[in-house]
Order: structure tokens, then sequence, then C-alpha cells
């Protein structure tokens, strides 16, 4: 552009007046900017609202509005990158700047269909103010500055993490919002345990506390640059205080599993030994170091085949079966077998399913329990042989009726297949029998009457005559429980003229037939 027309654009000169308040405003910005560093200051004032100011001396940006802040980035400091971003509406700003001598009092103004530029020079202090659709002024490339810009300040207001910069004397040179509030509610920042000797490493996790009574905690994670850290950190504590009360868990379990006279051995989802009690020492006689190394079930039967404590199978081929029938038995809950020991110990080996595939497995000593059992039987065996010794009828029954013992005499008695003493007698079904093989009486409904009675009773006794014509002496004896014992004895053979007088006449039941 001529220089001629650059000179009609140009306002006159301002009178004496207009020109030393300028001057003087001027002043009082650059003693009011003298005062701050040379970075990017953020301020408003000496600008009109939606006006985007910017002041700049010796290239360098001293301070800017936050409309000019918006438009052109944050990263924006040089003159000449300003002057580069006004070019496409304002092409010869910059050459004529150049080639104007320093000048001071002097305001340019510059129209253009959407834009106005006010450029005035105060003492070596240049000022740019534009107004108007500030908007067709942002590229591309600023545009972008400013989505990332406002990203991060939305990452550095909202994050939960407390994020922040420390320098290698351990100084904090910046914090989130998240930091800041959590210092201003009183809380001391200074982490107990924070160790930031990353010894060559770029990046170390850590769990600290936020002091040193431990009562809150945090997940640390720390980065190194070449002069400083960055720190980010997340609460832990509700973490902290659920792992100590798993560990509090897991130890009152073993207090409980120590006093339990059942061994126990739990399996987790690899097949390894989680946990046991003293019990299972004392039972299988295992080493406390074989177990406390985590062995797999396999290793633990086999060490257990070899020290004799699990049942011989009928051929060594078949360890390895049980082995397997044992481990997926106790998974699935069907695990339950005695195991007979060469020492004569008996064992309740029982499997126990568990959630994610861990299991249990309890050992039982029940080697009293069998033998009792084996003495009990056989004492009813001895005492069923001496009944089956007795020449008398004898049947026990229970205080409801119900048979609970008879002898081979009370079998052939009363022609009773051996096979029925196993089935469900009573008194009723008895009484019965007794009936059809007898001359009818009433003393069998008195019988079971007796037999069925509650309360306190004497020995009682009747006679009975079987349809052969042998007489027959009934008792019944209370015994203990409420039990009561029923005999039946043969009487001795009447004389022989008695005996055929008494004798039930052939002819007789015949014509009864």
């Amino acid at each position: 552009m001529p220089r001629a027309e650059w000179d009609r654009k140009m306002i006159t000169l301002m009178d004496f007046a207009s020109i030393s308040l300028v001057a003087l405003l001027g002043a009082a910005v650059i003693v009011a900017t003298l005062g701050f560093p040379r970075k990017l200051v953020n301020s408003t004032t000496a600008a009109p609202e939606k006006d985007v100011v910017l002041l700049f001396r010796d290239d360098e940006l001293l301070d800017a509005t936050q409309d000019a802040l918006d438009a052109f980035g944050h990263d924006l400091q040089r003159l000449s990158t300003f002057l580069d971003a006004l070019a496409p509406d304002f092409p010869d700003l910059n050459t004529n700047l150049i080639e104007t001598p320093a000048w001071t009092g002097q305001m340019i103004s510059t129209l253009t269909s959407s834009l106005q530029l006010d450029v005035s020079n105060l003492r070596g202090t240049i000022r740019f103010q534009l107004r108007g659709k500030i908007d067709s002024l942002i590229q591309p490339d600023n545009q972008k500055a400013r989505q990332t810009t406002a990203l991060m300040q939305d990452i550095r207001s909202f994050s939960p993490q407390l994020v922040w910069q420390q320098d290698r004397d351990g100084k904090v040179i910046w914090t989130n919002a998240a930091y800041q509030s959590f210092a201003e509610k009183g809380k001391d920042l200074n982490f107990s345990d924070l160790n930031i000797d990353m010894q060559g490493q770029l990046q170390k996790q850590q769990r600290v506390a936020l002091t040193a009574d431990s009562k809150q905690w945090f997940d640390v994670t720390t980065i190194a640059r070449d002069s400083y850290f960055i720190h980010f950190a997340n609460e832990a504590t509700s973490l902290v205080r659920a792992d100590q009360d798993r560990r509090d868990f897991v130890q009152t379990l073993g207090k409980t599993f120590a006093d339990l006279s059942i061994g126990l051995a739990i399996f987790d989802k690899e097949r390894q030994l989680a946990m046991f009690n003293p019990a299972l020492l004392d039972m299988t006689k295992l080493p406390v170091t074989f177990l406390s190394a985590r062995p797999t079930i396999d290793t633990v039967l086999d060490r257990l085949r070899e020290l004799r404590m699990m049942p011989e199978p009928k051929d060594y081929s078949s360890w390895r079966d049980q082995f397997t029938a044992v481990e997926a038995g106790a998974k699935n809950g069907t695990y339950t077998e005695n195991w007979a020991l060469p020492d004569g110990q008996t064992y309740r080996v029982t499997g126990r399913p568990h959630p994610d595939d861990v299991f249990a497995i309890l050992f039982e000593d029940i080697t009293a329990e069998v033998s009792l059992n084996r003495r009990f039987r056989s004492d009813i065996e001895t005492g069923q042989a001496v009944l089956d010794t007795l020449p008398d009828a004898i049947a026990v029954f229970s205080g409801t009726g119900t048979m609970v013992v008879s002898n081979s005499s009370y079998s052939k008695l009363w022609s009773t297949q051996t096979e029925l003493l196993l089935d469900h007698r009573d008194i009723k079904t008895e009484v019965s029998v007794w009936q059809e093989n007898c001359i009818a009486s009433p003393m069998w409904t008195e019988m079971r009457g007796f037999v069925q009675r509650l309360g306190g009773r004497k020995p009682w006794s009747e006679n009975a005559m079987l349809v052969d014509g042998r007489h027959l002496r009934c008792h019944a004896q209370p015994i203990a429980g409420g039990m009561t014992m029923v005999r039946f004895v043969i009487a001795p053979p009447m004389r022989p003229v008695i005996q055929k007088l008494t004798r039930i006449d052939p002819a007789i039941l015949a014509r009864k037939g």
C-alpha cells in the first residue's frame, strides 16, 4: 500500500491535551505492569468489555485481556506471532510498523468490514485494541489450541485425582483443583512414606499413608521428568481397610480352625494348599515346612501315601485314579469315604466345594466311633446268640408295640419265616399270628393291651392252648425303656389218658369245617 494512502488512513494528531491524557494512561499501564515478570498475565482492566487488548514491549507480551487469550491462544508470547495472526485481515500492518520509525503518543486506526484495529505506542509499549467480529481472526491452529487449553482446564478443575508437580528439591510448583480443595480442608499433604527415588525408572507406583497414624491411604503414581516429578494420587483408604478386614477375618478363621479337632485342608483354584489347621498336622503327620510351601493336592496325597495315611488300593496303578476321584469328588461335593489305615485308625474324609473353584478336604478321626459300633454290633450278636439258646420262645416289643428282637424258638413256635425278621412287625400282626395258632381266647386282647399300656405295670401271665392240643404258658414282663418281654413256655406233656381226652378229635374238626 502506498505511503500516501497509509497517511490518509492515519488519524491526525490529537491536540496537546489528548496526547497528554493518553500518555498518562500509557504510563499508568506501564507502571502497573512493570511489577509483573515477563510472562502471560491475565487482566481485564484498561479494556472495554469484549475488547481484545494486548500490550507488547520489545517483541514480548506484557499483558492481555481474557478475550485476547481466548482468541489467539495462551501460547501467544511474541509480537511477531501476533502480527502473523493479523496478517490475513491487515496485510500491511507488519510492514508499516517496521518502516515507521519509533513514535510515541501516536495512534493508528485501521478499519475493515468487520474489524477495527487501534494501535498506539506509549514510550516503547505497543498497545493493540481490536473491536468487532473477533472470531474471524481465530485460525484453525488457534481453535485447536483453545480446545486443548479448555480440555486441560477441565481436567485440572474436575479430575478427582490429586495431581501435583514437584521439582527435584521437593518443592510443590503446581497443583490441580482436587489437590487444592483437599489442602483447603486442613489436610497436611505430607505423605509419610512417599519415596521419589525412582532409581532410573520413569514411572513408579506405591501405596502410602497421608499421615503417620495411617488413617488415610493413597495409591500414588509418580512420573519422572528431567527437572521435575508429576504425582497422581487416588484415595485407597477403603481398599486398605477392606484388605485389613480380610486379614482379620482370615486370622479369626485361623483361630477358629485351630480349635477344631477335624483336620482341614483348603485348596485354591490353582489346586494349591491355601490354608490348613493344626489338627491336620496331628492327624496326617505331614511336616509344617511341607504344608507351608503350598503344595498341590497331588503332592499332598502322594506324601500321605508315603506315610501310609491312605488306604492301600488293590493295585498300584489305581493310585492316580484314586487321587483323581478325591479331587473331582471334593470339587462337586460328592466325595466322602472312610479310610481304614494300616495302624487300625479310621478317618472319615469329606470333600466340600466352595466358590471360585476352591474346595476343602476334611479329615475326621472316627476310630472310636467305628470301634464303638463294632462293639455294639458284637454285643447285639452275642445277645441274639444267647436268646437263641433258650428253649422258651421270646419276643421283645417297644412301648409303641413294635417288635425289637426275637429268638429262634419264637420263630419255630409260631412258624415265622426267617426273612420276615427284617420286616416291620408290631404287636397287632403278632397277635393275629398267635390267634391263628391257638384256640380262641380273650386273653390275646388282654396281651395286646398290656404291651401298649403306658405307665406302671406288673408282670402278667395267662394260659392258652395251641391247636395241636399243647398247653402254652404266656408271660408278659415289663422291662426298661417301657418295653415288654413276652415269653411263651410249652407245658410238659399230660398223662396219656388225660391227653387223649383233651386231644382234638379230627372228626369234630372235620364236622366244623
